[in-house]
């Protein structure tokens, strides 16, 4: 294993620190925790090939890594080279230290104002996906830190805040969405049309149309010709505008058929489907079956999903039931510190500077995972074609007959693709594949998010980059995995959404299944990181690059396992979130959250107190009273949140044609730097070509024949 010796105690508690350990475990970590588990499952799988310790005192002056909550500092005689705390609202700023739960901080996030209908309260997404993301992401940081701690010997702390996780994930930007050109400052919520659509059998399917092609093709399958035609019903805004003629259009086809006949339909028309998953669909699904996703539970007699990544140059942990720290094992933890290895950074410089990658994803998992690389130092080329730019170029508020260059503007492709180097190469063009093939012998990460057959069809598959470059690292992120029966579809973050569970749990009471919205892609994005950064320690030992496959299914799956294992001892299964906790307050679409679980009060007693309050009233005296609470924020809104502008998570960026805006950083802070996270401006489309290929030697003569043949270019070819 990757990371076998590296000693790992965890002082935390809850899921966010456990699923915290529990990636480490994956990566060979030895771990110790020390809250028992119980006979909670959850937690025998997130305790999976760990050890529990009563005490872990002795423990933690061996270790090289803690875990742990507030006050964020590993208890004495702890001398981790690394020290990992999570908490709700991230240490510094006026509320450190204030515990708010994952459902609360949604609230403060912007996320409850985005989710659910306008005329109904706002929903709580269900399935506390923020414990598993700030998780995730305290993983990420442990391990950068970790890649940096263990070579200097000077030891550093990653602070990771749960608020800011949830801001970053289960919103899309929405403070850049307000203030880039053609942005408005407006709170408004919906569910997205089509959803989760009833079928004959009893079943949802989960239908998503993106792209404009998508909604017509859709239109067709369902014997709806004209609706295809209708220009405006191919965008979200157009058929929310016609809920009522569109959701009754989509009903009439899907209540008269079954699910898997749906979901046949629309595949074979190109359209994103699957049947709305639960515990009961998921282990029956042909491609999880076929991948082995759901593996044995050691010594249990229940399923859970497999490790949410695959090294295809390391194998997989074995997995052990969690158990007791036997008398005497400390022995094998208090040996002397290993020898740092070789300096290649100093403590405040961006940690995989020298790193380079060549960025071939798109869309947001994608960018997303490889701007953790450029944010921490690394030389990321991204790779478009004026034939192909990247799709979110095109999300852009602005329109084509606004401003020519609208494609330059998308909030979502800037915040994604800030300080990598962009370049244009058509892959169809055997000069473009040979420059690219170039480029493959010079870098050290080759990333990709298409579906297996692109960049195979390309010539750039595994096993040519292997051959290019044995010490390069492939990481590859198709939405089902590089082989089973799903491998050639694709799919959206809502797609996985619908597939996995994450759906089941979000929506009203009584009502059908609601997506949350987005988070899926920044989430796989993390684990996508974690996984490179881990890629980038075995090559740093055995000199050997590898492929690494991290499928937004299984990734997904790993963080919803709770469905699956509670279906498989006793065959319940889980009930929507629904708006528990949330309150109207006084005020137009006012409303507060409050953590119901820690509430005195009877709900219908809390629902007069709070409609004599505005939100912020509403939070303030219920805090006061040791409720935790937040009023609702707009998602826009918090680029003022006080917490976060103190610990600046927010960081000013110039850009020549969108100016000067507030970027969303990173929900951890490592001690040792970045202290400013984002090196410079995302690139416009083939900015930084000429520079780039002038690195390979192609003169201006070059540049320019291949330009004039559309091999590259800063324009758009439609």
């Amino acid at each position: 294993m990757i990371y076998d010796g590296l000693r790992v105690v965890d002082c935390t508690g809850g899921i966010a620190g456990a699923y915290c350990a529990k990636l480490l475990t994956d990566l060979g970590a030895d771990v110790v925790f020390a809250a028992p588990v119980g006979d909670d499952p959850l937690f025998t799988y997130l305790r999976t090939s760990q050890r529990h310790v009563e005490n872990a005192t002795e423990w933690l002056a061996h270790c090289d890594m803690a875990i742990v909550g507030e006050p964020g500092t590993a208890p004495s005689p702890a001398r981790p080279h690394v020290t990992v705390s999570i908490t709700a609202l991230g240490h510094g700023g006026p509320d450190d230290g204030l515990d708010l739960s994952e459902e609360v901080l949604q609230a403060r996030s912007g996320s409850l104002s985005a989710h659910g209908h306008m005329n109904r309260a706002p929903l709580t997404v269900g399935g506390s996906l923020g414990e598993y993301i700030v998780g995730a992401f305290a993983a990420l940081g442990a391990l950068t830190a970790w890649w940096r701690a263990s070579r200097t010997g000077e030891p550093e702390s990653v602070d990771a805040s749960m608020l800011e996780a949830i801001q970053l994930t289960y919103v899309t930007v929405p403070t850049l969405m307000a203030r880039f050109p053609g942005g408005r400052k407006q709170s408004f919520r919906w569910v997205m049309i089509p959803g989760n659509e009833p079928a004959s059998d009893g079943r949802y399917v989960g239908i998503t149309t993106v792209t404009s092609q998508q909604w017509q093709a859709l239109a067709r399958v369902i014997g709806r010709p004209d609706m295809a035609d209708d220009e405006e019903l191919g965008t979200m805004i157009g058929r929310f505008r016609h809920a009522a003629d569109v959701n009754g259009a989509l009903h009439a086809y899907t209540q008269q058929h079954r699910a898997d006949d749906i979901v046949a339909a629309c595949v074979d028309a190109r359209v994103p489907a699957a049947i709305v998953g639960n515990g009961a669909e998921l282990p029956r699904n042909e491609q999880l079956a076929a991948r082995g996703v759901f593996v044995e539970q050691p010594g249990a007699h229940w399923i859970r999903p497999r490790a949410p990544f695959r090294f295809h140059g390391v194998a997989d942990r074995d997995l052990t039931a969690p158990t007791r720290v036997v008398e005497g094992e400390i022995g094998a933890w208090a040996r002397p510190p290993a020898e740092s290895r070789p300096l290649a950074v100093r403590p405040g410089n961006r940690p995989f500077a020298g790193v380079r990658v060549l960025d071939f994803t798109a869309f947001w998992a994608g960018p997303f995972a490889t701007a953790w690389l450029s944010s921490m130092g690394a030389d990321v080329i991204k790779v478009e074609a004026v034939q192909r730019p990247d799709g979110i170029r095109f999300s852009a508020a602005v329109r084509p007959q606004e401003d020519a260059r609208f494609y330059e503007m998308s909030a979502l492709f800037h915040a994604s693709n800030l300080g990598k180097r962009g370049i244009t190469l058509d892959l169809g063009h055997p000069d473009g594949l040979a420059i690219a093939k170039q480029l493959v012998e010079t870098c050290d990460v080759v990333a990709e998010n298409f579906t297996p057959q692109v960049m195979e069809r390309f010539g750039l598959d595994w096993d040519t980059v292997h051959a290019l470059n044995p010490s390069a690292i492939m990481l590859r992120m198709p939405a089902f995995g590089l082989d089973g029966p799903w491998r050639a579809r694709g799919g959206f973050a809502q797609t996985m959404e619908q597939l996995t569970g994450m759906a089941w749990v979000t929506g009203y009471e009584n009502g059908p299944p609601i997506i949350p919205g987005g988070a899926v892609d920044p989430m796989v994005g993390a684990h996508a990181a974690l996984a490179l950064v881990a890629g980038l320690e075995h090559r740093a030992r055995t000199g050997m690059g590898q492929l690494i496959e991290v499928p937004l299914v299984e990734v997904a799956t790993a963080v919803t396992a709770e469905q699956v294992i509670r279906f498989a001892i006793d065959g319940s299964l889980a009930e929507r979130r629904g708006s528990r906790g949330v309150y109207r307050c006084a005020g137009e679409d006012a409303w507060v959250a409050i953590d119901v679980r820690r509430d005195p009060m009877p709900a219908d007693e809390r629902v007069a107190w709070c409609a004599t309050r505005t939100p912020d009233e509403a939070a303030r005296d219920a805090l006061a009273t040791g409720v935790p609470a937040a009023a609702m924020v707009a998602g826009y809104a918090t680029l003022d949140d006080p917490q976060m502008r103190a610990r600046g998570f927010f960081e000013a960026v110039d850009h020549s044609l969108v100016g000067e805006q507030y970027y969303p950083t990173w929900p951890v802070r490592m001690s040792a730097g970045p202290a400013r996270v984002w090196s410079g401006p995302a690139p416009t489309l083939g900015q930084h070509t000429a520079e780039v290929l002038g690195e390979l030697g192609v003169d201006a003569a070059e540049l320019a024949r291949l330009e004039a043949e559309h091999v590259i270019g800063t324009t758009p070819v439609y």
